[in-house]
C-alpha cells in the first residue's frame, strides 16, 4: 500500500512485481490452510458417523425421530421448531411426524415411580 499512488497504480514496476508475489504467496498459504481444515473436518465427521454406526449395529444407539445422529453428536436436543438441513419452513412435526403420546396412568408406572 505504501507503494501505491492515489490513482491505484504502483509507483514502480519493481514494486508491482513484489506486490504480486506477496499476493500469490498469501493466496497459496490460504489455499493450503483451507485444504488442511477441510481434510480435518472430513475425518472428524466420518469418525463421529462411524462411531454412531457402530453403536447402532450393536444396539446401543438407535436413531429415532428427534434423537438423530446430529442431536446425539451435538449432545443436546434440537432447538424447538427447527429442522436442520431440510430447507426453510419445514417444521419438526412435518418432517418427523407427531410425537407419540405417552399416557402416564398409574397402572403404566413402574413400582419405583409410584
Amino acid at each position: 500500500m505504501a507503494r501505491t499512488k492515489k490513482t491505484g497504480k504502483m509507483t514502480t514496476e519493481a514494486a508491482k512485481e513484489i506486490a504480486e508475489k506477496i499476493v500469490s504467496h498469501f493466496q497459496l498459504i490460504i489455499t493450503i490452510i483451507f485444504q488442511y481444515f477441510v481434510n480435518v473436518m472430513y475425518h472428524c465427521v466420518f469418525s463421529v458417523q462411524d462411531s454412531f454406526e457402530e453403536q447402532a449395529t450393536q444396539g446401543s444407539f438407535l436413531p429415532q425421530g428427534r434423537q438423530d445422529v446430529v442431536a446425539a453428536a451435538i449432545g443436546r436436543p434440537e432447538h424447538p421448531g427447527r429442522v436442520r438441513a431440510v430447507g426453510a419452513g419445514v417444521t419438526i412435526k412435518q418432517y418427523f411426524g407427531s410425537a407419540p403420546r405417552m399416557s402416564r396412568s398409574s397402572s403404566s408406572l413402574p413400582p419405583e415411580e409410584l
